[in-house]
C-alpha cells in the first residue's frame, strides 16, 4: 500500500541557519539601541549573550523585533533637501531626517551621515541625484536598507545586503547617478571621516 507523502504545505518550515555576520548585525542593533536609551545598560550583556548563541535567523529577529528606532519628537524642522553645485556638501551629526529627504550634487561631492539622525517616520527615502558627483550616503548597522537607484555612466552601491531580521529601521535610497556614483555604506572611508571631523572642528 502506498504511503500517503506529506504536502508541501504540511511540511515544517526548516529554520534558517545564522552566520557570524548576522550576529554581528544583531548585536548592533542592541548596542544602538542601548546608545539611544532604549536598551537598558544591564539588559544589553544579557540580549548580547543571546545574539551570539542564537542559531537561526528567526531567534536573532525575536531577540531584536521589540527594538524600534527613536523617532524625531521636535526642536528643529527635519531637514528635506541639501544642493551642492562645484562644492560638497556634509549633512552630519544628530540632525532631523524628513520621510523624503533629497540631494543633488552637480560636479562635487556629498556625505549623507544617517547614523546619528533622529527619523520623522519608520520609513525614510532618499532621492539622490549624482552629476559627475560621488555621494555617500551612510546607514545604520540597525537599518534594513533597499538601493534602486538608476545608473547612467555611472551608477549606484550597497557595500552589503540587508539584514535578514526584523530591523529597527527602513531606508529606500533612490535617484539617477550620471557619471557619478552613489555609494551606501555603514561607515565612511577613513580619510572622509578624518576630513569632516576637522571640519567639524574648525565650525566650533
Amino acid at each position: 500500500m502506498d504511503v500517503p507523502q506529506p504536502s508541501e504545505a504540511a511540511r515544517p518550515a526548516i529554520p534558517v541557519r545564522a552566520s557570524d555576520a548576522d550576529r554581528e548585525r544583531g548585536a548592533a542593533v542592541l548596542r544602538a539601541a542601548t546608545a539611544d536609551g532604549r536598551l537598558p545598560a544591564d539588559e544589553l550583556d544579557e540580549r548580547l549573550g543571546l545574539v551570539y548563541n542564537a542559531k537561526s535567523k528567526d531567534e536573532l529577529a525575536s531577540i531584536v523585533e521589540d527594538l524600534q528606532p527613536a523617532l524625531w519628537q521636535g526642536g528643529s524642522p527635519p531637514a528635506a533637501k541639501d544642493v551642492g553645485v562645484l562644492a560638497g556638501f556634509a549633512r552630519t551629526g544628530r540632525w532631523a531626517v524628513a520621510d523624503e529627504y533629497r540631494a543633488t550634487a552637480v560636479i562635487s561631492s556629498g556625505v549623507i551621515d544617517l547614523r546619528q539622525a533622529q527619523f520623522t517616520a519608520q520609513e525614510t527615502t532618499i532621492r539622490v541625484n549624482s552629476w559627475i558627483s560621488t555621494v555617500y550616503v551612510v546607514v545604520p548597522e540597525d537599518a534594513d536598507v533597499h538601493v534602486a537607484g538608476t545608473g547612467i555612466l555611472g551608477g549606484f552601491r550597497q557595500d552589503r545586503e540587508g539584514a535578514g531580521y526584523p530591523a529597527a529601521h527602513r531606508i529606500n535610497v533612490t535617484g539617477v547617478a550620471v557619471c557619478g556614483s552613489v555609494l551606501v555604506v555603514r561607515h565612511l572611508p577613513p580619510a572622509r571621516e578624518r576630513r569632516i571631523q576637522r571640519r567639524g572642528r574648525k565650525k566650533n
